[in-house]
């Protein structure tokens, strides 16, 4: 032994190598030697100046020359890499290879395959310098043999058996699957010993054997992995697991069927072995949820989205990049797969990265390994990897978004294109699925803000208050607005509901300018804002004693749109209404028809079709409708709850006015659906150059008018938009264009269409007669282009067909000697001007 080589054993983690040197050890020391370890960070420690590392070298040499002293380094190939510098390019090992040929210095070290390849091409001395002795895993039977000699060292207290060998058996089972990264007999010991020292309190009483259900729960606990996933004698829900993903990813069912399936296949053990879990190409716009849907992955597998590896793709534009996933440091892919190898792999805007970057990938995922600069491999076949991309699928800033605009600027054949053109076909032959995300629908996005809403009621601020909130639909339709961008998709919904919402209703609560007790909190928008408005259901209303009995002939959503007294009566008859809404909705009829525009939008060509904005704007409409009667039916709900139905008592009057006005919208909308009439409408409102009728007069009765038209806007919460405003001149009349788009929109104001009159008693007793026309075409289904403008080029255009002059004279308005206001398409008078003007005109009977 005084004249031996130095030895080098080479294995796999788990073969026996580190047991064996310490038997060896043991021996050397019974015999009088001294047996040491030491690592390379060891003998580098307090290292400071250039040539102190080459005399540590030589005290290490002198030392341990011609004396009964064995070095033992656990982990050999570190001597390779330690200590290199710009004055010292061979590094730690190459000073003590001399020491070692010469076997002053005697040493048994321990090296993995790999890592023994990198050492021969790096330093070939090392062949005659050490002896290379090879380690292979013992097989089956042997492990079997060695585990149930290692149990019968470790009986219970009683002296009963610790594990039965069927148990022993299935546990081999676990380890070759789950934990290939080790070898036998290693991976079985180790794992035995685990199940072992689990706590009594997980594992049961002290005295008890250890059971199937013991191996898959130390499994459990060592993987991350569910038992679900792990315990082949039991189901995996794949409802539940459907509604998990669809919980957190709105609007994407091909992805979350995707996983779904892969998640069977994981479960049932049909995944190749050779490779990962799962490779998968997810592509689309922006704030899809393609990096939210990983998240949830990661989450179900191990319990915690951190066990998803996220790499920015985008910061390996270089070919230098690939240090950073097989280079050198922690952050290295390798090493986060060798620390964690059950892990979600998420590669961000893959294309991105440079081409031998997806070389390297291409390997990983043909293979299920990577191996690093040090000659270490990584075991990926543990791993499920996804890319990222918007390949042929990243809409423009500018675009209008939404189901019935934004889809017609995406086309999936065209992502499928851009995609094959990018990767060779050898690459996508790698990746088992390319999933395209779709756009955000309209009520994908209604539904994503439920999600926010409900958890903006779960927090702390509004949790404690006794406060019922009600979201508007006034609300949702100006949040998303707000909170989706066809760039971006639903990323700057949080900052949206914070900046709009939040913040003025902390600004609130914090001065205490919020009122104290019970509390409807009714969050609605004016179009331009979010409004937050406190209603005390238990104040009494001033206006009790003056409040009529409800008959038979006031029964009419309208009337109590103008003017409700907060009843019971009167949410009773708006219950009735929208009770009778949601039947309609519910009918054959209507679910019919929207499923086979959805059957239509699904077909083959459908998007190269010119009449797709139309199909495309009937099912987002028809989900706008469904959402709006949701939110009724949930005010409704809370005006019910709020106290018993009993004659004769009262609850806020402008909250029976919102249901009513919103009911009565969805009535409107529903009809004119089915009546096939146009929803969205452009208006302009022109001052008409009368002979003998001063131009000012004209000109300010045209601007009341328009204001009118802005007011009904925003009373029947539409989005109204102005494209053009023109004072008037001497020579240039005022006119208005509006777009105003909501529920029945253009329904409701197409009957606005012809002159409108304003009559005024002269100083001569004469009636002096100022007029203005309006217009309403309906807004076009395709949408307006992208640039500046276009939208009131496409109003223009839209108005400018319609030339026809109307001549009927729609509405005569007269303030004195009294106010009366006659209308003779509707064909009603009244003497209420002020609610005329202020946009009432469609309720008033």
């Amino acid at each position: 032994m005084r004249d031996a080589q130095s030895v080098l054993l080479v294995g796999n983690p788990g073969v026996g190598k580190t047991t064996l040197i310490r038997a060896l050890g043991q021996r050397l020391l019974g015999e009088g030697w001294i047996v040491f370890e030491a690592s390379a960070a060891d003998v580098l420690a307090g290292q400071i100046y250039i040539g102190q590392i080459e005399e540590r070298v030589q005290t290490i040499a002198r030392t341990l020359g011609g004396h009964k002293i064995l070095w033992i380094v656990e982990n050999f190939s570190e001597l390779l890499w330690s200590g290199r510098h710009q004055f010292n390019p061979q590094g730690l090992l190459g000073l003590l290879l001399p020491h070692l040929a010469d076997r002053t210095i005697r040493l048994v070290g321990e090296c993995r395959p790999d890592t023994y390849h990198a050492l021969i091409e790096m330093q070939p001395k090392v062949g005659s310098a050490l002896a290379a002795y090879r380690m292979s895993p013992l097989s089956d039977e042997a492990t079997l043999s060695l585990g149930s000699f290692w149990a019968a060292q470790h009986r219970l207290s009683d002296g009963a058996e610790f594990v039965t060998p069927s148990v022993i058996r299935e546990a081999l089972h676990l380890v070759k699957h789950y934990l290939s990264a080790k070898a036998a007999p290693g991976n079985l010991l180790d794992f035995l010993k685990l199940v072992r020292h689990r706590p009594i309190e997980e594992r049961g009483p002290a005295l008890s054997r250890v059971s199937p259900d013991d191996l898959l729960a130390a499994l459990s606990h060592l993987t991350g992995l569910p038992r679900s996933m792990l315990d082949e004698r039991t189901t995996l829900d794949l409802e539940n697991l459907r509604r998990f993903f669809n919980q957190r990813v709105l609007g994407q069912p091909e992805a979350v069927e995707c996983l779904v399936e892969r998640l069977a296949m994981i479960k049932a053990g049909l995944t190749d072995p050779t490779r990962p879990q799962g490779v998968f190409l997810f592509v689309g716009p922006t704030g899809t949820g393609k990096t939210e849907i990983a998240k949830a992955l990661a989450e179900f597998l191990f319990g915690s989205s951190s066990r998803m590896i996220r790499l920015d793709m985008s910061e390996f534009q270089l070919p230098e990049s690939l240090d950073r996933l097989v280079g050198n440091g922690g952050t290295a892919l390798v090493d986060a797969i060798c620390k964690q190898p059950f892990s979600v792999i998420l590669l961000d805007e893959f294309e991105k990265s440079h081409p031998r970057v997806w070389d390297l990938f291409l390997q990983l995922f043909d293979d299920g390994r990577l191996t690093d600069r040090h000659g270490r491999t990584a075991d990926f076949r543990h791993s499920i990897a996804i890319m990222t991309s918007n390949l042929g699928a990243a809409i423009p800033p500018g675009t209008n978004i939404g189901f019935a605009q934004g889809k017609g600027t995406f086309n999936p054949g065209g992502v499928e294109r851009a995609v094959s053109q990018i990767f060779r076909a050898e690459f996508i032959n790698r990746i088992d699925r390319i999933v395209i995300f779709r756009p955000l629908t309209q009520s994908v996005m209604r539904e994503l803000l439920q999600k926010e809403f409900t958890e903006i009621v779960g927090r702390r601020g509004l949790r404690t208050r006794p406060w019922a909130v009600e979201w508007d639909q006034s609300a949702i339709e100006f949040l998303i607005e707000k909170g989706f961008t066809p760039d971006l998709g639903a990323r700057p919904l949080k900052r949206a509901i914070e900046r709009y919402v939040l913040a003025p209703l902390a600004m609130a609560i914090v001065n205490r300018e919020v009122p104290q007790g019970d509390q409807f909190l009714f969050i609605r928008s004016n179009g331009e804002r979010i409004e937050a408005c406190f209603v005390n259901p238990d104040e009494p209303e001033s206006e009790q004693a003056d409040t009529p009995a409800l008959t038979p002939a006031f029964q009419r959503v309208e009337e109590l749109v103008l003017n409700a007294y907060g009843t019971q009566e009167e949410v009773a008859f708006l219950k009735a209404e929208y009770e009778h809404l949601v039947e309609q909705l519910r009918a054959d009829e209507w679910q019919n028809r929207k499923q086979a525009a959805l059957r239509e939008i699904g077909s083959p060509g459908f998007w190269d079709l010119p009449n797709r904005y139309g199909v495309l704007g009937l099912v987002e409409y028809m989900d706008r409708i469904e959402a709006g009667l949701e939110t009724a039916g949930s005010l409704l709900g809370r005006l019910t709850r709020s106290r018993p139905i009993s004659r004769g008592s009262h609850i806020p009057k402008d909250l029976v006015q919102h249901l009513a006005c919103q009911i009565y919208l969805l009535r409107a909308a529903y009809s004119a659906l089915f009546e096939g009439r146009p929803r969205d409408a452009f208006l302009s409102v022109t001052a008409l150059r009368d002979a003998g009728v001063d131009r000012a007069a004209s000109d300010d009765f045209a601007r009341r008018i328009g204001v009118m038209y802005r007011n009904w806007a925003k009373a029947r919460r539409m989005r109204c938009e102005v494209l053009e405003e023109v004072e008037g001149q001497e020579s240039t009349p005022y006119r208005l264009v509006l777009a105003i788009s909501g529920f029945a929109a253009y329904c409701i104001l197409e009957a606005e269409s012809g002159l409108h009159v304003l009559e005024t008693s002269e100083n001569d007793g004469s009636l002096g007669r100022s007029r203005a026309r309006v217009c309403v075409v309906a807004q076009p289904d395709e949408p307006a282009r992208l640039e500046n403008g276009s939208l009131r080029r496409q109003a223009i255009r839209a108005l400018e067909r319609d030339r026809a002059a109307n001549n009927v004279i729609v509405r005569r308005y007269r303030s004195d000697p009294s106010p009366l206001v006659r209308d003779r398409v509707r064909g009603w008078r009244t003497g209420r001007l002020d609610d005329v003007l202020d946009g009432n005109f469609d309720v008033i009977q």
